[in-house]
């Protein structure tokens, strides 16, 4: 459940005052899913177990061992514990004060403050009932608990000043600081050797514990001058200055500059097509950065015992106390059009290149270390955004209001100062991985073909791209008598390659849905077919969809319901991510094995499928 409140209060007729929060808890038991190494997941043990299996428990409750894996995926589900709480809470406070005010000037002192506090509680029992801990198996039981607190604070602060340059020009000044400071503490305690059926960690044999805490600091200045002729013309500039604990120099400040130009065609005196209000024509340039990761600039120390003597290791990644933050420098140009007030379309095109590029990268071994973080290289991400929003029926019973967005990206590396590599989350050229190289796409899949090269090693070469040829999304919302409304959001991918290592392991298995087909008739079974290909392409899928982001239906209670204290009250239902077409030939093909990350997504080990979402709305305005 979550909850969420905006309060505004206008103190007086210079200063003014919001308050923002929002509240939410969350339980969640996904059960044992993923990748691992010993056959005890749900998708790992079902890919090498025949449906014909009995797995079900006996009269007394005793569950039979699965002869083809490492786990009785009924056992597990029924026995293991894994669970989630997640409690969030995020607060925000703004103030705008009028300090100085004329007919031609008024100044203010803007203030915003707020914190984000997650904490994440997890506990997992396995007992020693289980298959994989019994007999030998395992650790003769686990119990795993862990603690994550994680507090972000930040605060903002300016001056703006609005300046009157005649009857309707106006120059508006503003001067700012920023503060940011956020902390991370995680405890992640695992105990074995269980005694019966405890889940204390003190009723254990042995005992491990791991702790985690970073902590940084944000800060910087901010100008920026927005100069408006009369609504035809706004032109924009400024300047970020921005230093934190994350990069090597603590006390350097490093720049960011913007700058923009909007000419709205439409407000010149020679425009004469009155159907269209809005037509503008936009420009924009700025800079952004990228911090380095908490551990990049530090080399850690792990905790070692040699004949019951604690001590340190050295980890293998040496730190770096010359890393700069990734910049980023994009370039875009478009227009926005407005007809009648009833139709809108938007065109944007950019070109966006990142330099300092943060890389993990070897280092000699004469140094003692495997790794290093360095900036280098250079990638370039060009893409064009289209948009179309229409009012096709407006009437006082029936108003049907709809939006499309489309959208495409590619990239490419243009520079890389380091040899060519596969990213974190790789599984091999064999099965097909990510290759970050320089003049290829960043997100281009390499595998071998099954071709030989002249010196006799394999052929690998590009089998596919992670990115998608195109996405869409169409936004419908039908209104009747201005309560009752159906929402419906529809996002299409076109294009765009999943690495399935799911078919890999149940063509091991021999556990494919179409294994025994022989959609080639070659006389060989499709599964063994994959299995006896030399190259990866089998397992380079495309992953195509149309998947109905939201349904929704909520109802506006009538103002004669409401009374005096509401201004506004609805209420609503909604479905997520309930509905998708697709020939992926698995459970899910927005899948990521690795989480959100800008690259290496798009793997599939049998994970845990995205959620399906129902959800109850009640919003009142006061």
């Amino acid at each position: 459940y979550d909850l969420r409140a905006n309060v505004r209060h206008q103190i007086s007729d210079r200063v003014a005052l919001g308050f923002t929060s929002y509240f939410v808890n969350s339980d969640a038991d996904r059960g044992l899913t993923n990748n691992d190494n010993s056959g005890t997941t749900y998708g790992i043990s079902l890919a090498f177990t025949p449906g014909f299996v009995e797995l079900h428990p006996d009269a007394s409750g005793r569950y039979p061992d699965n002869p083809f894996a490492s786990s009785n995926v009924l056992q597990t589900r029924d026995q293991v514990l894994n669970n989630e709480n997640t409690f969030r809470t995020v607060n925000g406070l703004d103030l705008s004060a009028v300090l100085q005010r004329s007919e031609r000037s008024e100044t203010r002192l803007v203030g915003i403050g707020g914190f984000d506090y997650y904490g994440l509680r997890t506990r997992a029992y396995f007992p020693n009932t289980l298959q994989f801990q019994s007999d030998g198996n395992g650790t003769n039981g686990a119990s795993i608990q862990g603690r994550t607190g994680n507090l972000s604070m930040n605060m903002y602060g300016a001056f703006v000043n609005e300046l009157s340059l005649g009857a309707s020009n106006r120059l508006t000044s503003s001067l700012g600081a920023t503060y940011e400071h956020g902390s991370r503490d995680q405890v992640l305690v695992t105990a074995t050797q269980l005694i019966g059926t405890q889940q204390n960690l003190d009723q254990a044999g042995a005992t491990s514990v791991g702790q985690d805490r970073q902590a940084f600091r944000n800060s910087g200045f901010l100008v920026q001058e927005e100069l408006d002729l009369d609504g035809r013309v706004l032109i924009t500039a400024g300047l970020r200055l921005d230093r934190s604990t994350l990069v090597g120099d603590i006390d350097k400040y490093f720049a960011y500059p913007k700058a923009g130009v909007a000419w709205n065609i439409a407000r010149m005196p020679f425009w004469n097509v009155q159907a269209i209000e809005g037509f503008k024509l936009r420009a924009a340039y700025g800079q952004s950065g990228n911090l380095p990761p908490y551990f990049a600039k530090y080399t850690f120390f792990g905790s070692s015992n040699t004949g019951g003597q604690p001590g340190s290791l050295i980890d293998i990644t040496r730190g770096n106390p010359d890393l700069r933050p990734e910049r980023q420098t994009e370039l875009e140009g478009g227009f926005d059009l407005s007809y009648k007030g009833r139709i809108t379309a938007e065109f944007t095109v950019y070109n966006k290149v990142c330099y300092d590029l943060l890389l993990l990268a070897s280092v000699p071994p004469s140094s003692g270390f495997t790794f290093e973080y360095v900036n280098g290289g250079e990638l370039v991400n060009r893409g064009v955004e289209v948009a179309l929003g229409a009012i096709p029926v407006n009437t006082d019973r029936f108003r049907w209001e709809t939006r499309l967005a489309w959208w495409t990206n590619t990239s490419e590396v243009r520079e890389l100062s380091t040899p060519a590599f596969a990213p974190d989350g790789s599984f091999g050229n064999s099965l097909g991985t990510y290759f970050i190289e320089e003049g290829r796409s960043a997100t281009q899949l390499v595998g071998v073909t099954g071709n030989v090269m002249e010196d006799g090693t394999p052929e690998i070469a590009a089998l596919g791209d992670a990115a998608p040829d195109f996405q869409l999304n169409f936004w419908n919302e039908l209104t009747l008598h201005r309560n009752l409304a159906l929402r419906i959001l529809v996002h299409w991918k076109q294009g765009g390659d999943n690495l399935n290592y799911t078919r890999f392991l149940t063509d091991l298995g021999g556990t494919s849905p179409d294994f025994d087909d022989d959609a080639d008739g070659n006389g060989v079974a499709d599964g063994q077919d994959r299995l006896n290909d030399p190259s990866a392409r089998p397992f380079v899928q495309d992953a195509s969809y149309v998947r109905f982001r939201e349904i929704g239906l909520y109802y506006t209670l009538p103002e004669k319901v409401q009374g005096r204290l509401l201004k506004g009250a609805r209420i609503g239902v909604s479905l997520n991510n309930w509905f998708t077409i697709t020939d992926y030939p698995s459970y899910d093909p927005e899948v990521s094995n690795f989480g959100v990350q800008g690259i290496s997504t798009g793997v599939e080990v049998a994970p845990y499928p995205s959620s399906k979402r129902a959800f109850f709305h009640l919003s009142v305005d006061l």
